[in-house]
């Protein structure tokens, strides 16, 4: 009797995965492709930010609600493997246009709200204070 396989096309050729960050800019945010992917991102059109003042933390929630109250457009990049926010009024509004800010971020996901959203500390650099297992478990390479 032959034997039987469950094989899946590979279709991610081209793709590029990487590592699971957000990176923060002057400008804004840029989704990783690590991120990206894990997170289908691709499905969302719109982002919605909260901010912590006291912590220098940024919330940020995926939706398609197009109506969603202050919401930002999520832009998709070309191939479909990262996406970016242009949030200049948000850094400008709470004066993060702080270099020490800007960088890679590991976002963590918590429920705030009965939603799921990710935050992003600015004041932490990629990785600082995870131990590997927890990167690894996170999506990063």
């Amino acid at each position: 009797m032959p034997e039987e396989y469950n094989l899946k096309k590979f279709m991610g050729v081209g793709s590029r995965v990487g590592s699971y960050f957000i990176s923060f800019n002057k400008s804004g945010f840029m989704i990783s492709s690590g991120f990206y992917m894990k997170e289908k991102i691709k499905d969302f059109s719109k982002i919605v930010l909260y901010f912590d003042s006291e912590k220098k933390a940024v919330g940020i929630e995926f939706t398609n609600n197009s109506n969603a109250e202050g919401s930002f457009t999520l832009i998709h990049g070309n191939k479909g493997t990262t996406g970016t926010i242009s949030a200049r009024s948000f850094v400008f509004t709470h004066n993060l246009n702080i270099p020490e800010y800007f960088g890679r971020k590991v976002p963590k996901k918590i429920d705030f709200q009965g939603s799921e959203i990710f935050v992003i500390d600015l004041l932490r650099p990629e990785d600082q204070g995870k131990d590997s297992n927890e990167s690894a478990q996170n999506g990063a390479v």
